[in-house]
């Protein structure tokens, strides 16, 4: 791969950080997607967009792992055979599919915690399970169809070993590039600050009065959920901003896209598809007891049996205070 002319040490250290965080992305999000779906209790819509957000985050993996790491140990096909394998796997028309997808996965996540707080018993007005099937294959067509041009003019360069896009006109670039910037980064960013915003106003500056123990309770697991959601979608736009303001840059720029520069910005790329598992552990401690459930420790399993049947046992005891005082 002559595009990438670093020193063997440099060479091997970016390798490594690939790999690293594309294993780490796989196995992640993977548990993510497990947990929710085999758990009834986590089948909520948010958890569904964040089962979204996590296939969106596997495809990310998937084909940054076929351009940046597979092409390192087998020889690319050229002509025709090597522009079809460049548009379907290592190319980065997939890449940029899963990064759409990611971005409009965000951008749902905060209009249904936005409606889930403004709308709380009005389920005509929030993201139920049947509006969340059309939106998910909304997201995932539109993400396709904003990138066809990236599947039709990628092409095999033999001469750099590499693929790459040969646009239809000169200043293609300059057109296409600040467009998706503003696609994948200014657009989704500012919906996201607006929503979040008015959520973080609603929950921590103007909170509804709690009288009841199960409001309360309601209350701080809708802080602790947008906690979650704005911490994602603030690390979404730290690592994404650098490529493409790097892919803005090139555009209007001679110099070589395919530089240092532009290695390191996908490298926070990559980290933000891993990320987000370790995020959801670290952040929600229902996660973090499904995902330790899913290993087969004596252990763990026991910890989440027991503190399962503690919230039985406190929901009987509740239960029968409440009749005691009904009778």
């Amino acid at each position: 791969m002559s595009l990438y002319k670093y020193s063997e040490a440099a060479q091997i250290g970016i390798t490594a950080a690939f790999c690293f965080l594309v294993v780490a992305d796989l196995v992640g999000n993977s548990l993510v997607c497990a947990v929710v779906l085999h758990n009834k209790i986590m089948r909520t819509p948010m958890n569904y967009l964040l089962v979204n957000l996590a296939a969106a985050d596997m495809t990310v993996a998937v084909f940054i792992a076929a351009r940046y790491i597979f092409t390192l140990i087998f020889t690319h096909p050229e002509g025709t055979a090597g522009d079809v394998v460049c548009k379907v796997i290592t190319g980065e028309p997939f890449v940029w599919v899963g990064a759409l997808a990611s971005a409009f996965s965000l951008v749902c996540i905060a209009l249904e915690r936005y409606l889930a707080i403004k709308f709380p018993y009005d389920e005509r007005k929030r993201i139920t399970t049947t509006k969340l099937k059309r939106i998910v294959v909304l997201v995932w067509l539109l993400a396709v169809l904003w990138n066809m041009p990236l599947f039709m003019y990628a092409r095999y360069d033999p001469i750099n070993e590499f693929c790459l896009f040969k646009w239809p006109a000169a200043n293609f670039s300059q057109i296409h590039s600040p467009l998706c910037a503003i696609v994948y980064g200014v657009l989704p960013i500012t919906i996201m600050i607006y929503l979040y915003s008015k959520l973080v106003y609603k929950l921590w500056f103007r909170p509804t009065t709690s009288s009841t123990m199960a409001q309360q309770t309601k209350l701080r697991y809708c802080k602790k959920s947008a906690r979650l959601v704005v911490t994602v979608s603030v690390i979404y736009s730290i690592c994404w901003t650098p490529v493409l303001v790097v892919y803005v840059f090139s555009s209007f720029s001679k110099q070589q896209l395919y530089s240092a520069v532009h290695t390191t910005s996908i490298v926070l790329v990559t980290l933000n598809s891993a990320i987000n598992p370790v995020l959801y552990s670290w952040q929600s401690n229902r996660f973090r007891k499904h995902i330790l459930a899913l290993f087969p420790f004596p252990c763990t399993r026991q910890r989440c049996r027991i503190s399962h049947a503690k919230q039985v046992t406190s929901t009987d005891k509740d239960s029968k205070k409440t009749s005691g005082a009904q009778s």
